[in-house]
């Protein structure tokens, strides 16, 4: 009677997680900030302040990197934790490769309205993209789409079917279950169910596509990008930086990383 109490207790609890499993994902998976800021005042003339509707009615910040003549677009999704004024530094890098930069904040995070969710950010891609052609006046084909880590995900879900310049994908990710199997998640991980399967979309771009990933990935493994590339079927390059982690990419080896950015630009 113990074990079959015991059998359906679990059960139970399964269950309940199962149904509350969208929250859960979210609580784990988003991590936003809308501290880390700094007045607009602080900013260099050439980077402006935007906001960008949803369809679904939220505003998103976004930081314009713009030179006096137009210059081809890089949209520029960043990763997880922390806001986009962190990724200020990298953007103005890419800034000085000759190209205007839209950097987009997710719904939750920084000065954007809104939750975020894996649905959510993906209508935050889509907005980022109808603001650059619609208000910025900027062609697919002029148009870069810059993803990086949970980034990634978005840069992959927006750039299907679409005729992009190119895409760059920075410490991507293969899967929701991928990860959660990585986290050790072992045999929970169904709980993630069919998430931001980026394996599963990745031959709809049909862009050529530049993978940077470094071979100690603590976060997102080497693996993962190493199955992409592998996957993708288009044209495609992939950049390993030996030694480097999720984040420390561009302090490893800066002349590759920034380097190969360029060149593929």
């Amino acid at each position: 009677m113990i074990y079959k109490i015991t059998i359906a207790s679990v059960l139970i609890i399964v269950l309940v997680i199962a149904l509350s499993v969208k929250g859960i994902r979210n609580k784990f998976t988003f991590y936003p900030d809308r501290i880390g800021e700094i007045p607009a005042t602080g900013l260099p003339d050439h980077i402006a302040e935007k906001q960008i509707k949803t369809t679904d009615g939220e505003q998103l910040h976004a930081l314009l990197f713009k030179h006096e003549e137009n210059r081809p677009l890089i949209v520029y999704f960043h990763g997880n934790a922390g806001n986009l004024y962190g990724r200020v530094g990298y953007a103005q890098q890419l800034y000085e490769m000759n190209h205007d930069v839209l950097l987009v904040s997710y719904r939750g995070y920084s000065k954007s309205t809104g939750t975020p969710s894996e649905k959510g950010i993906y209508l935050d891609g889509e907005a980022a993209v109808k603001y650059a052609m619609d208000e910025l006046g900027v062609s697919e084909k002029d148009i870069t789409i810059f993803g990086r880590s949970l980034g990634t995900t978005v840069a992959i879900d927006v750039s299907q079917g679409r005729d992009f310049k190119g895409v760059v994908l920075i410490t991507p990710l293969t899967s929701g279950q991928d990860m959660a199997a990585a986290m050790g998640l072992g045999w929970i991980k169904f709980l993630a169910g069919n998430t931001f399967n980026a394996r599963e979309k990745i031959n709809n771009i049909k862009s050529k596509l530049l993978i940077i990933h470094g071979d100690q990935d603590e976060l997102t493994p080497y693996t993962m990008g190493k199955q992409l590339m592998e996957v993708f079927k288009g044209t495609k390059k992939m950049i390993t930086i030996k030694g480097g982690t999720h984040n420390d990419l561009q302090e490893v080896d800066p002349n590759l990383f920034w380097g190969g950015i360029e060149d593929f630009l």
